[in-house]
């Protein structure tokens, strides 16, 4: 009898529950619990793992099952909590979340999860580092504008300065592990270093999937929303925020460099679509363009990019 398994991660345990024989074990977070747990799911016939991301706790676990040659799957939080609601689970302990867990790897579906290469990591710890950097610094200008003292306002300048420098440093950090990623893509309008270390922390499908499913993965893709006659409207939603988010600024980039995308931009806003729509139509075409790029290793050549 195949068995799934869900494993709810914790700094200092893993809580597990398998399915289909309702059994649940608690192992501690260390090397000594994972080789525990290893050799427990090794005596049963363990169809799929699943657990959710859990701040990097989960790490050292998708290591070792993926040693083992266990199909792990990392989902987002989002994805049990929502199977959890369909189910009218409204409880919550580790031990429910670890059965909700085990339900999600026996009913939804997605590919197994491999584990992120050391120069991958170091890559996406740089990136994430820049974020909180900057999150910081605009912060700090947000508040630089409520404040009257001048005395706090120097003080701010300051703050905002060093922050400033840190996030060149970090730039250049990203430059330097960017030379070692496998995803590289030929120059493009808009393409500046912070999309593309995004674009290979966040993204490493790119060049690996259609133009529908990257879109897809990315949450640019349309969704229907219809009932009846009724046709609603269109909307993108989920996918990675991140990377949409850094997709976002390049595009306008590359839409005020007069490239093509800026004949799309203009022609859906001279039709009379909302801007936000043009632009995340620019975004969606802009994604294709470097997908295709990413696939072919082609220069580019935005007339001859399909995806």
């Amino acid at each position: 009898m195949n068995s799934y398994v869900g494993i709810d991660v914790s700094k200092d345990e893993l809580v597990v529950h398998v399915l289909p024989a309702e059994q649940t074990s608690v192992f501690p977070n260390t090397a000594s619990g994972l080789a525990g747990l290893v050799s427990w799911l090794g005596e049963l016939q363990c169809q799929r793992v699943a657990f959710e991301a859990s701040g990097g706790y989960e790490r050292d676990l998708l290591d070792r099952l993926h040693q083992v040659g266990l199909a792990a799957v990392r989902l987002p939080a989002q994805r049990p909590r929502d199977l959890a609601k369909a189910l009218g689970l409204k409880a919550k302990t580790d031990a429910l979340d670890a059965r909700v867990l085990a339900l999600a790897a026996q009913l939804l579906p997605g590919a197994s999860t491999s584990p992120v290469t050391a120069p991958m990591q170091e890559l996406r710890e740089w990136l994430q580092l820049r974020t909180a950097l900057v999150q910081e610094r605009d912060n700090h200008r947000r508040r630089i504008q409520q404040v009257r003292q001048p005395a706090v306002q120097a003080y701010l300048c300051t703050l905002i300065q060093g922050l400033q420098h840190r996030i060149a440093e970090v730039e250049q950090q990203l430059r330097r592990a960017l030379e070692h990623c496998p995803v590289q893509i030929n120059a493009a309008p808009g393409l500046g270093p912070i999309l593309r270390a995004t674009l290979a922390a966040r993204l490493p499908e790119l060049g690996q999937l259609d133009r529908r499913k990257i879109a897809g993965l990315v949450g640019l893709a349309p969704y229907n929303r219809d009932s009846g006659r009724w046709r609603g409207r269109r909307c993108i939603g989920g996918g990675r925020t991140d990377v949409r988010r850094v997709l976002y600024m390049a595009t306008w980039a590359a839409i005020r460099a007069r490239t093509p995308l800026a004949q799309t931009y203009q022609r859906m806003v001279a039709a009379g679509k909302p801007k936000k729509l043009a632009v995340t139509a620019c975004m969606r075409k802009y994604l294709t363009m470097l997908n295709a790029m990413a696939r072919d290793q082609t220069p580019w050549a935005p007339h001859g990019s399909t995806a």
